[in-house]
C-alpha cells in the first residue's frame, strides 16, 4: 500500500489549477467571440487631428512591454 505524500498532492494540485486557468481562458474566450461581427469596423477618421511622435510610441512600448527596457 503506498502512501501519497504531500509534494504529490502538490504536484496534482498545480496540475488542476493549470487545467482550470486553460479552461477559464477557453471559457472568455468563447464569450469574448460571440459579441463579434464579421465585418470589421472602420476606425477611419477617429484620430483625425491627433499627431502621434515617436517619443509617443516609445513610451507606448515602454509601458506595453517594460521587460524589454529594463537594463
Amino acid at each position: 500500500m503506498s502512501s501519497i505524500t504531500e509534494t504529490q498532492i502538490y504536484e496534482k494540485l498545480k496540475l488542476v489549477e493549470h487545467e482550470i486557468s486553460k479552461m477559464k481562458i477557453a471559457l472568455l474566450k468563447r464569450e469574448m467571440g460571440r459579441g463579434t461581427t464579421k465585418k470589421p469596423i472602420s476606425l477611419e477618421g477617429i484620430w483625425e487631428g491627433v499627431e502621434i511622435t515617436k517619443e509617443d510610441i516609445k513610451a507606448s512600448q515602454k509601458s506595453l512591454f517594460p521587460q524589454n527596457y529594463d537594463l
